[in-house]
């Protein structure tokens, strides 16, 4: 049985949309690793490697592990309040906090 035109470009359709969102989530992830390396690494480890500059500042690649990533990118619009003395308060936009959460995502897998 040969498979019908439509078929074959709806499986094609969908395989293009699977592919356009996961192109979009590793340019997002990639636009979060740029905004840790630009505002983070004073104290936190961004990477998959290394120790953090501050003792009690986590690396990133961890932060799966101390909290729900699903929730971050809303957690980091409304605003992280200190952690420690050195800690910002801070508040990101939106697509800051999509980026950034992206990014730790991807770091934790």
């Amino acid at each position: 049985m040969r498979p019908c035109g439509l078929t074959v470009g709806i499986v094609l359709t969908l395989g293009l949309l699977v592919a356009s969102r996961a192109a979009a989530r590793d340019a997002s992830a990639e636009q979060g690793r740029t905004f840790a390396r630009e505002n983070c690494t004073r104290c936190h480890a961004v990477g998959s490697r290394g120790a953090t500059p501050m003792r009690a500042a986590p690396p990133f690649r961890t932060l799966a592990k101390r909290f729900p990533m699903d929730d971050l990118a809303d957690v980091l619009v409304e605003g992280v309040e200190r952690r420690h003395p050195a800690m910002p308060d801070f508040r990101l936009g939106p697509g800051d906090a999509a980026d950034l959460s992206a990014y730790l995502k991807a770091l934790g897998r």
